[in-house]
């Protein structure tokens, strides 16, 4: 059963019958501990302390039936964050309102490790709905009160509460009072934010910035020392508040909060998802197809463009290989090199693009995007500037004695260097550069792609959602570097004079490309 939601439209008789329903659904499948022990109630009860998972699975298996993703390792790190607002963006049916509305305040709340809690969402209902399963857990688990005692107070209602030993639940809309508000002598030292948004609000500028007030000024304004605050969702538009708060940056240009955005495709060429055990690749795919593409991408991996993004994927322009036989191009590559290649981290992208001058169109001749070592990552620079010839440029802002020190030592390991342009920027990365200099470009089609070719289509993805902060720019910001090198005029120009129907093994990590222009494809 997923978490609560209490409707708008809800009348009170058929949430007492959704309350009901729970209670039941509770006590069938909640069993109490067979053969049990007062040794190992001491050794659950210690484990589940400062183990969430285990906790979940101990005293939640009707929730957490499935095994657990290595995401929701990252979950528990994030609980345990203090004095810090975290956004966590995931994917729908990953469990993020169980793992974080529902099952973190109940250990928080049994362990007496918050003292005051608030469930908060957009409306009181909402929050209430929140509230209320935490509480049935509580009053109804078998297996929670035989560990944890019984919790129950005469000051039980579903939307405030207080358990025997001293920790108080209070359900917030957006619209209540928060301001002030004690219990004893604590103030509020948990939150969680949950369904604060929908449809409708992200289409309402002000409601937006009233959510964004209403979360870091009223509500983490009246939070006490050490507390712990965590919003979740699913960034179905680049305009939602949660989109804005995890793409917001403080005055040093670095993110003001902590945030996780997930997607549940972890590894598109080796068919892997986030969550294999409830999600593994053939469910998902069929998920895809029964869905569309565009609801598959907005649900299932916060991939979401706005109407008013820069780069519209119905304006994308391709063009055919053939086209470009005895076109002088001038070549330039862009490298965006990442600190790491994990799962996780960024992609590491080599995109190389051709200038033709007399009509200024720039076709996207290669694009390497992938997560892979430093190794592969200089051997795809290579090869590609062997096939384009031209100028080679990466940014040293952040990793610069890294990236020197492993341009050196690849340059021993193959007997030459590249050439090399190193930039430093200044401005920031999408809207002065990467908006500013391609947007006009594409609008009037004078960026091309290659349909089916390398990873332009990864390319052109990362084009259409640079709004979109859980979609990575690895591949714009190259592409940026690369144009901007060509706009000032720099390079030689080198003509297709033939084509050769040679096959080759193509470029690293890559599918064989097949034809490939003789000269200047060298």
């Amino acid at each position: 059963m997923a978490v609560m939601r209490k409707k708008p439209n809800l009348t009170e008789g058929q949430f007492d019958q959704q309350v009901a329903e729970l209670k039941k659904w509770i006590r069938d499948s909640v069993s109490p501990f067979e053969n049990d022990t007062p040794a190992k109630q001491r050794a659950r009860i210690e484990r589940g302390r400062t183990d969430l998972l285990y906790f979940f699975s101990t005293y939640l298996p009707h929730y957490f039936s499935v095994a657990f993703g290595d995401f929701h390792g990252e979950w528990q790190e994030i609980t345990e964050l203090k004095d810090q607002l975290a956004l966590v963006g995931a994917p729908r049916e990953h469990a993020k309102s169980t793992f974080f509305t529902l099952g973190n305040p109940v250990h928080k709340i049994v362990y007496q490790l918050t003292r005051f809690c608030w469930p908060c969402s957009d409306t009181h209902e909402q929050a209430t709905a929140f509230s209320t399963q935490i509480k049935l857990e509580l009053e109804e688990n078998p297996r929670i009160i035989h560990d944890f005692g019984k919790l129950k107070t005469k000051n039980w209602s579903d939307d405030e509460f207080e358990t025997t030993t001293g920790v108080k639940v209070l359900a917030r809309g957006r619209g209540d009072k928060v301001r002030g508000i004690r219990y004893r002598q604590y103030r509020p030292d948990m939150a969680t934010f949950d369904d604060m948004e929908n449809d409708e609000t992200v289409e309402n500028p002000r409601t937006t910035k009233k959510i964004i007030n209403w979360i870091r000024g009223a509500v983490l304004g009246s939070l006490g020392k050490g507390y712990s605050a965590i919003m979740v969702g699913n960034l179905f538009h680049p305009l939602s508040a949660i989109s804005k708060l995890i793409a917001e940056e403080d005055e040093d240009g670095l993110p003001r909060y902590v945030s996780k955005v997930y997607d549940a495709i972890v590894d598109e060429e080796n068919q892997i998802s986030l969550w294999p055990a409830l999600w593994p690749w053939e469910r998902l795919m069929q998920k895809k197809h029964d869905v569309g593409t565009y609801t598959f991408n907005k649900e299932m991996r916060n991939k979401v463009a706005t109407e008013d993004s820069p780069f519209p994927e119905e304006t994308v322009s391709h063009y055919e290989r053939i086209e470009l036989i005895r076109v002088p191009l001038i070549f330039a590559t862009g490298v965006d090199p990442a600190a790491t290649a994990t799962s996780k981290s960024d992609f590491r992208s080599v995109v190389t693009w051709g200038l033709e001058r007399v009509q200024m169109e720039f076709f996207c001749m290669h694009a390497w995007i992938k997560r892979r070592s430093i190794g592969e990552f200089f051997a795809a620079a290579y090869a590609q500037n062997d096939l384009y010839p031209g100028v080679v440029v990466v940014e040293e802002n952040m990793l610069k004695d890294f990236l020197h020190e492993a341009i050196q030592n690849y340059a021993k390991e193959v007997g030459r260097y590249l050439p090399w342009s190193p930039i430093t920027h200044t401005t920031s990365k999408i809207d002065a550069r990467i908006i500013g200099t391609c947007e006009y470009l594409w609008e009037h089609k004078k960026m091309r792609f290659e349909k089916g070719h390398s990873d332009q289509k990864i390319l052109e993805e990362q084009f259409v959602y640079i709004l979109n902060p859980s979609v990575h720019d690895d591949g714009p910001d190259a592409s940026e570097m690369a144009i901007s090198h060509l706009q000032k005029g720099n390079g030689m120009s080198v003509e297709y004079t033939s084509i050769s129907r040679r096959r080759f093994a193509g470029l690293p990590g890559d599918q064989k490309t097949g034809v490939l222009m003789q000269r200047g494809a060298y």
